[in-house]
């Protein structure tokens, strides 16, 4: 008697998207500049920022549990963002292959006179985040 075992090999390589993610459209007085940020991502990792302004700080840890954590701070009060300064800012980031939750949350830190700052929450609807090929 002769018995065949077929085994089928099933694809288990974690497919990895890439996305980009900015902040578009920070809602804060018209006399108020953005001196920090930070922002948390749960199931990806940071490849690349693009269009970091000139006397910014920016600290970027890629836990290997893959959640990243981000902080950007101004080095001189010439160096504040507007909003629309800080919508140039693009994070590419590589989603986790599994099938774990994206998500991206965060702060900003704005001030109007250097001395006093407030920090306005950032939730997911407050990041643009689109696939990148």
């Amino acid at each position: 008697m002769f018995v065949a075992v077929y085994a089928v090999a099933q694809d288990r390589t974690p497919h990895y998207k890439k996305l980009s993610v900015s902040i578009p459209n920070l809602i804060c007085s018209a006399d108020e500049r953005i001196v920090g940020f930070e922002i948390e991502i749960t199931a990806g990792m940071v490849r690349s920022v693009s269009n970091l302004p000139m006397g910014w700080h920016l600290i970027v840890d890629n836990d290997a549990s893959w959640r990243t954590k981000i902080t950007g701070t101004t080095e001189v009060g010439a160096a504040a963002l507007s909003p629309s300064d800080l919508k140039k800012l693009r994070l590419l980031v590589t989603k986790d292959g599994t099938e774990s939750a994206f998500a991206v949350t965060g702060t900003a830190s704005v001030t109007k006179d250097f001395q006093n700052s407030r920090s306005i929450a950032l939730r997911g609807s407050d990041f643009a985040v689109s696939k990148v090929n």
